[in-house]
Parts: C-alpha cells; structure tokens; sequence
C-alpha cells in the first residue's frame, strides 16, 4: 500500500519525508501507517453513514415499525416503561415520606440467646416525639426489635403538620369544578399528625398509640407477644389489618371512632372531647388473617366494656388450591353491642351484591338480600292497591291475603334503603367523593399530575360504591352519547379533570378514554367534549379531533380556546393531506 501511494504521490511523499526523515535517511514508515489507518478510519465511517441513510430510508433504523405487530408491540414497551417509571416515582415519593425506626428496644436476636437475656433485661420504655421523625416524614414504620419494653407515641406527634400550599400562578378559568380553575386558597391547608402507623416484625412488647392518624390506619405484620394500647382523645385508628401475628392483644382505651368529631368544652385546658367512641360506628374494624390467639378489648373509665379472642384456625381457616390458611380473611367489629368475629367473603361469594369498597361478611350479605326483599314486598304491595278487582255486580272484591299480610309502608322503605345503601351512606360516600376530587384540584394546581390522577382515581371508586354505579357502568359499554345520564354525583367532572392530567403527562390514549366516558355521561359539558378532541389532535387523528372539537364549538361558540384548537386542527388535516398528494 505504501508502496503504491509513494508512486501516485511523489510531491506529497517527498515533502512528507523532507520534514521527517526516519533512521540514516530512509522514509518513516511509522507515519505513513498512521495517515492510512486514518484514511481507513474515515472510509469506514462514511460506509457506516450511507449505510445509516439507506437503512433510515427503507424503514429499517428501529425508528419506525416494520408492521403492524411491531408496532403494538412497540407502544406496549414504551407504555410499560412509562408505568414503571410512574410505579418507581410513586415508590421513590412514598420512601420520601417514610420513617423508620428499627431496634428502639434492642435487636430480635436469635432464639437460643431468648431465654438467657429474658430475665437479665430490665423492661425500656422508648418516648417517640416529633425529635424522632425527619422532616416531611409523615408515614412512621417501628420495626424489628425486641423487649420486654413498651414504645410509646405521645401526643406531642399530633403537632406535626403537613401543608398544602396556595397557588396563584394559573388564570382564572370559567367552568365550575373544573381542575383548570383557579383555587382561592388564602391560606394553606393544615393536616396534623401522622398519615399511618406500619408495625413490622415486634417481639415481646407494648405499643401506646396517643397520636393523631390522619387516615385511622394501623398495619401490624409478623408480630408475636405484643400489646397495642390505642387511648386518649387524639388517637384515631378506625381500621387496623393485622397479618401473620402470635399473641396479639389490641386494646381500645377511650379511643375515639374513625367518625368521631370531638367536641370542645369552655375549659380549655380540657381540650377536645370524644363524642363516639371506638366500635361505635360500623366502619371501626380490625382486620386480621394468619393471626394466632388475638384478643381485643375496648375500655371506658379504665373498666373493660368489650371482649373477645379469635384464632384462625379455631375459625375454621382452611388451605383451598393455591391460597394457604393463613390467607383467610377475618373481621372483627362491634355488633349489637358485642365485638363479634366473622368470615371476610371472597369476592365470588357476595352473589354479585356490593356494598361499596368495604369487605363483606356472610351476615351483611344476608341483611341486604332481607332489604332488597322488603323493598319488592313493598312495592308488589303497592302495585297490588293499585289494581281493583271487581265482582259480577261491579262491587269490590277485598282478597284474602290482604287482611293476612301487613303492608309495609313503601316510603318507610325506600327512604331507610336505596338498592342497598341507606341515605345517610348515600351522604358520606358523597362527601368523600367531593374531598377526593378537591384533593385532585389542589394536586393539579400544584403541578402535580400524577399525583392528581391518583386522588381521582380515588374518586371515582368512591363513587362505585353509590347505588347508581349499575346504571352508570351500563351507560358507558353503550358507547353512545345521548342524554345526560342522572348521577347521585357527577362523575363527568372527575373524568374530565383526569383527562387534563392525562394530556399534561403525555397519556393521549387515556386522556381520550376519560374524554369521551364523560361526553357520554353528559354530552352537554364541553370540557370533557374538549379534551376528548386535544387528546385526538394529539395522537394525530386530526379529523375526528375537529369533528370532536366542532362539537364543542356548538356549545360554546365564543370560547376562543375551543376555536383555536379547531383551526389547529384543520390546518394539521390540510398538511397531511397535502403531504399524501406529493407522494
């Protein structure tokens, strides 16, 4: 190769040598070998170029699918990895929040070296203050160790606050309920205490609760000899789920129920008062499965007032298939006065009646099936009055049954039960709905999309529990848009708002979905006809976003939003069918 070159380029050559000569005056090869491995080099790299053009040319760079297949395939990758990466960030914010306190009594330590420092260890006691819990830590977990000793959460805990700010940086927006709305928050929302309690892994111990737990959730897991004391005023625990536990005693102390609203005297040094106490109110449970020897007591005025132990075995708890024993889920709650152990059903038990998000027992499955009964009685009865049977002379016939058979008032019936939920339930699930989806607005006006999806989604499960879920469940797989649907709550607005978010977070897919399930509940509400056609325009489906878009219109001709997004539109179309043209 040398050789050759020297012979096409004596110029270059001789002044290549002329400034660098190599031993007693001969060429220096060396160089040469550099400049034609470079040469090689850059011949290389412009085959790998046109190769990159022909391949970008054919559709074979892996940017753009080959078939139809491929690119299913491909936008499930790219939808998993979004959800991961969602699912990650939710891990990651939920770590952030976590405290976690391990060996406060001492470690677990093995079972030979039990016995030796049983009677050697004098009993700790551990005061668990706000000192002890970072900043932003809101959820505590107390986890592996040892006593005998007693942790102690004291009431200095419920000072923690956790505030939601006020934002101002959106405009005003002009469609009520709607997450784009400006929030007036002239002060910052408040929360006090701590949001759960997580128990993991205790031995030989005693927990005091007398702290506020914003939700009125305990978890306790892989426990044994160990004492949960929940009292004072402060200290919430509506729900407690207890899992794979031995020897396990929960202790109600004055605690307030998860619906209790304290009630403030004249003495301030009183502070607040419970007006219901735990047990009182039939959302107050423990939930418990794998658990061995559990015993629950309420106490008023330091004397027990209830009581009562399971087991799950003596239960009847049974390996069926692949679910072990242990996985048989029990509750335990107040009724008529007693604390009473039941049988969670399984969900293919409940013969398709519901009551909402809540497990239901074989007890509460019969209670409804008896108002759902009393409800037909009631209305046959009513049907039957309706109806006059006469004889052959044009007199009335009085039927037997009717003096047998008491009527029962339909109006009595129908207030205290609709399709399984009385009013007062009807209410709270309501209310709840509301405080998701406030939740949702304050996320969004925060920036906080996902977190704002999540609180939405809550909503609308909330929701599912009202009576009218069926019908909206119905209205929906029609896919047809025609009257507005009449809603005990208007899930349209949830499912707009999520929409929004949707769109904000690059999911055109479900921001389209909830787009179009709110025209359907209430084609008359334009956001939701909006954002079904954004999320069109955005997937590239440019001329069903303008038939969507122009619906919207038509509702609101003067918005210049909506006009802005049509013309948009149509200029997209025009594009791309001028594009088609060319080819």
């Amino acid at each position: 190769f040398t050789t050759q070159l020297t012979a096409a380029q004596p110029m270059t050559m001789a002044t290549s040598t002329a400034a660098k000569k190599g031993v007693a005056g001969r060429i220096d090869y060396d160089s040469w070998e550099k400049r034609a491995s470079s040469l090689n080099k850059e011949l290389d790299e412009e085959d790998e170029k046109e190769k990159e053009l022909a391949a970008s040319a054919l559709g074979l760079d892996g940017k753009h699918a080959r078939s139809q297949a491929e690119a299913e395939e491909k936008a499930k990758a790219q939808d998993m990895q979004k959800a991961k990466q969602t699912l990650e960030a939710y891990e990651k914010r939920e770590q952030g929040v976590t405290e976690s306190l391990s060996g406060l009594l001492g470690p677990v330590g093995d079972e030979d070296d039990a016995t030796a420092q049983k009677e050697e260890k004098h009993q700790e006691i551990k005061y668990i203050t706000r000192e002890n819990i970072g900043a932003g830590k809101r959820v505590l977990t107390i986890a592996d160790t040892k006593g005998p000793g007693k942790i102690i959460l004291t009431q200095d805990i419920s000072n923690l606050e956790s505030r939601t700010a006020a934002n101002t940086s959106l405009k005003p927006k002009s469609y009520e309920d709607d997450a784009e709305n400006k929030e007036e928050m002239h002060e910052a929302t408040v929360h006090r205490g701590i949001i759960k309690l997580n128990l993991r892994n205790l031995h030989q111990c005693t927990v005091v609760v007398k702290c506020k737990i914003i939700t009125g959730t305990i978890e306790i897991s892989h426990c044994e000899d160990v004492t949960l004391l929940v009292e004072g005023d402060d200290a919430t625990a509506a729900t407690i789920q207890a899992d794979l536990c031995t020897n396990l005693d929960i202790q109600f102390h004055d605690a307030p129920s998860g619906k209790n609203v304290p009630l403030r005297v004249r003495d301030t040094n009183s502070g607040p008062t419970t007006t219901l106490f735990w047990g009182q109110d039939q959302n107050d449970r423990i939930y418990h499965a794998g658990v061995s020897n559990l015993r629950v007591r309420t106490f008023r005025d330091g004397f027990v007032d209830l009581d009562t132990t399971s087991d799950y075995k003596k239960n009847g708890a049974k390996a069926v298939g692949n679910a072990a024993a242990e996985e048989v889920q029990f509750v335990t709650s107040v009724i008529e006065d007693e604390l009473i152990t039941e049988r969670v059903l399984k969900p293919g038990d409940s013969k398709e009646i519901k009551q909402g998000a809540r497990p239901m027992t074989e007890r509460e499955l019969r209670e409804l099936e008896k108002k759902k009964s009393q409800i037909e009685e009631a209305l046959d009865e009513k049907l039957k009055d309706m109806i006059q049977i006469k004889d052959a002379n044009g007199g009335s016939v009085v039927r037997k049954d009717a003096e047998k058979k008491p009527i029962v008032e339909v109006e009595e019936v129908v207030e205290e039960v609709y399709a399984s939920a009385t009013k007062e339930e009807i209410e709270a699930i309501i209310s709840s709905v509301e405080d998701q989806k406030a939740k949702g607005n304050e996320a969004f006006t925060s920036g906080e999309y996902a977190q704002a999806i999540l609180l939405y989604t809550m909503a609308l499960d909330e929701a599912a529990r009202l009576p009218d879920a069926s019908n909206v469940t119905e209205k929906l797989s029609t896919s047809v848009v025609s009257e507005p649907l009449e809603q005990l709550f208007p899930r349209h607005l949830i499912l707009s708002n999520r929409s929004a978010c949707f769109l904000k977070l690059g999911h055109h897919e479900k921001a389209l979905k909830d787009g179009s399930d709110a025209e359907i509940l209430n084609p008359a509400y334009v956001k939701g006809v909006f954002r079904k056609g954004l999320a069109l325009h955005a997937m590239g489906k440019y001329r069903e976003a303008i038939d969507a878009l122009a619906k919207a219109q038509k509702v609101e001709p003067k918005n210049k939003q909506i006009k802005q997004a049509l013309q948009f539109a149509e200029v997209r179309l025009h594009q791309e069918m001028r594009k088609r043209m060319e080819r």
